[in-house]
């Protein structure tokens, strides 16, 4: 083991606990918080197992070795339960101590030598042919859990994004781009490291640069979770809500005629339309049920069915189009503040919508319209 190398191991274990610590104990703590947190003592754990493996650390604790050494299987699990917990900010649930089957399985397949280290071990760890088949076993099935929980995670952020687009009006957009990019990078990282294993064509530089990438990844969006602990949340949505929009996918066939959709649609419209319901920048398709006496259910039927638009477009386009009517007929107020009476919730929201809806910013339309 180079000066380098236990440089480097030293730094990551310290970083790693160190992370753990603040992630579970601030005061703004969350489960999302508190899940990252124990990834990062997972990874500040693994960077002590090249000391006990190379001879450095003390004998007595190379038993430890083999119970650390099946801790990376716990990356891609706990990277899926961050994202189930940190767009909706849900709790911690009995149920989600299911994910920690694949550290259990692979403890199970080598429970002899978590309790009887021995030399063939060690040597495998530093990279030997691996002594026994459930040994050998256990190695692919944590890359194998990894591809799983990843493209599970990657499943879990396009569901989200779905519930929040049929659900909610206001929203940024940009968290599930952030949270997209995050999934890929795993997927990219985990497959070239199952590759390389399958092919036997990774070189030791090889391992290491994808461990550092896994490292790397996890321990900034970790410090960027402790900075801001809402950093990904995007409303403290209903279970009601949520229910309706998991529940909704008869609504793709329709269960009402065309004139009973268009009936809905004149009421809907009147009142959404007089009251300006759309300014309500916390509305969400289970309060404009409310707001109009149309059901959950119905109203998004209508919406999807008789309209061809998903609540968030809808009741985004008449927000922009407020916008739009107000700096034609002013050129002194800011944009801003036209933008959050019209509805919008923060800056960032409006700028996307409105580009998206318009093909150029705020700004430019306005420069159009007052040259």
């Amino acid at each position: 083991m180079s000066t380098l190398h236990q440089y480097i191991s030293a730094i990551g274990s310290f970083q790693g606990i160190i992370l753990f610590i603040l992630l579970t104990t601030d005061s703004r703590v969350t489960a999302a918080s508190k899940v990252l947190g124990l990834c990062c003592l997972c990874l500040g754990l693994t960077f002590l197992l090249p000391f006990i493996t190379s001879g450095i650390a003390h004998k007595a604790l190379n038993p430890l070795a083999v119970w650390i050494f099946f801790l990376p299987v716990m990356y891609a699990p706990l990277i899926y339960l961050y994202c189930r917990k940190v767009v909706f900010d849900k709790p911690f649930q009995a149920t989600d101590l299911i994910h920690l089957l694949p550290l259990c399985v692979c403890y199970l397949l080598n429970i002899d030598a978590l309790f009887s280290y021995h030399e063939e071990f060690r040597l495998w760890v530093v990279g030997a042919p691996a002594p026994t088949l459930r040994v050998w076993l256990s190695e692919y099935l944590l890359f194998g859990f990894a591809i799983f929980y990843t493209l599970a995670a990657a499943l879990v952020i396009k569901t989200y994004q779905q519930q929040a687009t049929n659900t909610l009006s206001n929203f940024d957009s940009s968290i599930f781009k952030w949270l997209g990019i995050l999934i890929f990078s795993f997927v990219l990282i985990w497959s070239t490291k199952a590759v390389m294993a399958l092919t036997n064509v990774a070189t030791k530089e090889m391992l290491i640069i994808s461990d550092a990438l896994i490292v790397i990844v996890i321990y900034l969006i970790a410090l960027a979770q402790w900075r801001s602990p809402k950093l990904f949340n995007i409303s403290n949505i209903s279970g009601d809500e949520l229910a309706h929009s998991k529940d909704s996918n008869f609504e793709a066939a329709g269960t009402m005629d065309e004139e009973t959709h268009a009936i809905l649609f004149d009421v809907l419209k009147k009142q959404f339309e007089q009251e300006a319901l759309y300014r309500n920048s916390k509305l969400t398709l289970t309060k404009l049920a409310e707001l109009t006496g149309i059901s959950s259910h119905h109203l998004s039927e209508v919406l999807n069915q008789y309209v061809g638009r998903n609540f968030n477009h809808f009741v985004n386009a008449y927000r922009v189009d407020e916008v739009c009517e107000r700096l034609k007929s002013s050129s002194s107020s800011k944009v801003l503040d036209i933008a959050l009476e019209a509805g919008f919730s923060s800056k960032s929201t409006f700028n996307t919508i409105f580009k998206k809806y318009k093909g150029v910013t705020p700004t430019e339309y306005r420069q159009q319209l007052h040259p």
